[in-house]
């Protein structure tokens, strides 16, 4: 897309009258289509006139790295286009670009691909949902394939290129009942049994998942020089990713950078182990673990000692993560600790996500309103 003019003008506010740029465009079907802002605090015409120019360069520099469209590309090739649109422009961090396409290949490509993206039709979409639900999939599965192909029409129905998007009014997949995993008490004593055989840096990383709740990606980019072992606490200031490579990045999100007291059963483990200030505490000193090998090596573990969780299912290594959360709720911890120790964005999510984990939970909660009642 090529912005080919730009203009300025006043226009009434309720705070007086402001100075406002527009700025022209052809869409795909040649039609002249408008986009505008406001230019706050500018001085007469002959700056609005400039800043206006300013901007249509702006905005032209960036349409370079914008996915090129056009109404012969199929769903398939738009969608690609756009996603790397969005990695390219820092918008998709490389592990979630790497999901995405994954995503992509598993559950887009291979059912509406080849159709015209601008000949998609409601009844496509529906057809194309419910094969997906034959499959058996997650319901979270399906919602995000679902988002991927909204979010694409979306940006190019604001953008003007399309004339209709045919993902309005169609509700997106229900969100499934998904129960939240956790251990029984006996289960827990089984899995920290097993790990007594197995190689203390291993052991390590089972032992930040279960008793601090660090994902993986969190173990693996954690080093030495993050561990207070005098105060007692832990900091989670990066984690390695994973892309076409393994990466050093922040933590999953803002909320995700965190420190918090260590637990006494963790603490006693690492001061067992403690190393240089830079070095891993998984992985070859300088050099981290790929969180891959982590979880195949823990995959490895689980199936040689057949361990479970309260349904029956065998264990992930982030399975012990909300084991953590479903713990914390049982022992009255507070919500506010908890959901910061878990890196959690809000007190809210916390509750969502384990609140109901287990019957042992509101059976904590019922006692203490009885007590409650008794003050």
């Amino acid at each position: 897309m090529y912005y080919q003019s730009s203009c300025a003008r006043q226009i009434k506010r309720k705070k007086g009258k402001v100075w406002q740029a527009r700025v022209k465009y052809k869409d795909a079907q040649g039609v002249w289509r408008e986009t505008s802002k406001i230019l706050p605090d500018c001085n007469g015409k002959k700056e609005a006139k400039k800043l206006a120019e300013e901007w249509r360069n702006e905005l032209n520099e960036a349409s370079i790295l914008s996915p090129s469209f056009n109404k012969d590309k199929t769903v398939s090739e738009v969608i690609r286009d756009y996603m790397d649109y969005q990695f390219q422009s820092g918008e998709l961090e490389q592990s979630t670009y790497h999901n995405r396409i994954y995503i992509f290949n598993s559950y887009i490509d291979p059912y509406i691909g080849d159709i015209s993206f601008i000949t998609l039709d409601r009844t496509s979409i529906i057809a194309w949902l419910t094969k997906l639900n034959a499959r058996g999939l997650a319901q979270g599965t399906i919602g995000s394939a679902f988002y991927t192909v909204k979010k694409t029409y979306t940006y190019y129905y604001e953008l003007g290129e399309l004339t209709r998007n045919p993902f309005i009014g169609i509700k997106p997949p229900k969100p499934g009942n998904a129960r939240v995993t956790h251990l029984t008490k006996e289960q827990m004593d089984y899995f920290l049994s097993c790990l007594e055989s197995e190689r203390p840096k291993f052991k390590m990383a089972c032992y930040l998942a279960f008793y601090a709740g660090l994902r993986r990606g969190e173990i693996c980019g954690l080093r030495w020089r993050d561990i207070d072992l005098d105060l007692g606490i832990i900091s989670i200031n990066s984690a390695i990713g994973i892309g076409e490579t393994k990466y050093t990045k922040q933590p999953k999100n803002k909320s995700s950078i965190r420190t918090f007291p260590i637990v006494p059963q963790l603490l006693d483990e690492l001061r067992k182990n403690i190393d240089k200030p830079n070095y891993f505490v998984i992985g070859n000193k300088t050099d981290y673990l790929s969180p891959n090998t982590l979880s195949l090596n823990f995959r490895t573990f689980v199936r040689k000692n057949n361990i479970v969780d309260a349904y029956g299912k065998p264990i992930t290594l982030h399975s012990l993560r909300h084991n953590l959360g479903a713990v914390g709720i049982t022992s009255g911890m507070d919500i506010a600790s908890l959901s910061k120790m878990m890196g959690h964005s809000s007190r809210a999510m916390t509750l969502d996500t384990y609140g109901d984990a287990t019957k042992d939970a509101m059976i904590v909660a019922t006692d203490k309103l009885g007590k409650g009642f008794e003050k």
